[in-house]
């Protein structure tokens, strides 16, 4: 079996309080559903601190979104959203994607996230990186056909690195007309925490709508 090379950086920032080691023991097993035979599922890969999924469950009450991330402060965020506000259309995975989507049958997802990934900007850890050939031919098997991938970044190595990789698979098609398609966000889009100090800052960032071919 072909070793997984870790996507990922550390799995855990900040010591945990007891009232999030709490929290994380006590939640994650509610949010931890199957979701495999539900219809409009949606995958959100490296959900960082949850703020587009909840948001996204909340205005989609029809999709069933399985939220991957493999940062347990990043869990607990989202955990602490939903304990105030309770959405019984999210499952957490807490552990690489690449072992859920290996799980899951093919054409199963409706729509799939992935959103600000970690650019690993030197060149030496390019292959770190989760966007590349080979996990976007996995993505193909398991989204449906005209299902969407949807990517976002502000790097821009990286926004080069994800344009030449979809543009030499033939997986996914590209429909963007005008520079509006990919440099503006959808009117109802939340915009992270992360996204907006990345504007603030001057980094553009883009927006990527790719349409499964399925072949």
């Amino acid at each position: 079996m072909k070793r997984i090379i870790r996507s990922f950086g550390r799995i855990k920032s900040r010591k945990l309080s007891d009232n999030k080691t709490k929290i994380h023991q006590e939640l994650l097993p509610i949010y931890q559903k199957d979701f495999i035979n539900k219809d409009n599922l949606t995958l959100e890969i490296g959900f960082g601190f949850g703020d587009f999924t909840f948001e996204l469950a909340k205005k989609n009450p029809n999709y069933n979104i399985i939220a991957s991330e493999t940062h347990i402060n990043g869990v607990i965020n989202l955990l602490s959203k939903l304990e105030k506000e309770p959405l019984n259309n999210i499952s957490i995975f807490q552990d690489d994607v690449r072992i859920l989507l290996n799980k899951l049958p093919d054409n199963v997802l409706n729509k799939v996230y992935i959103l600000f990934p970690d650019p690993w900007p030197k060149v030496k850890h390019h292959k770190r990186r989760i966007i590349n050939h080979d996990f976007i031919k996995i993505l193909s098997k398991k989204i449906q056909k005209n299902g969407k991938l949807i990517i976002a970044t502000d790097h821009d190595s990286y926004k080069k690195w994800i344009m030449n990789v979809i543009i030499s698979n033939n997986e996914f098609i590209w429909n963007a007309k005008s520079n509006k398609d990919w440099q503006e966000f959808p009117q109802d889009w939340t915009y992270t925490k992360y996204q907006k100090k990345a504007e603030k800052e001057g980094r553009k960032s883009i927006y990527l709508e790719l349409i499964n071919q399925n072949i």
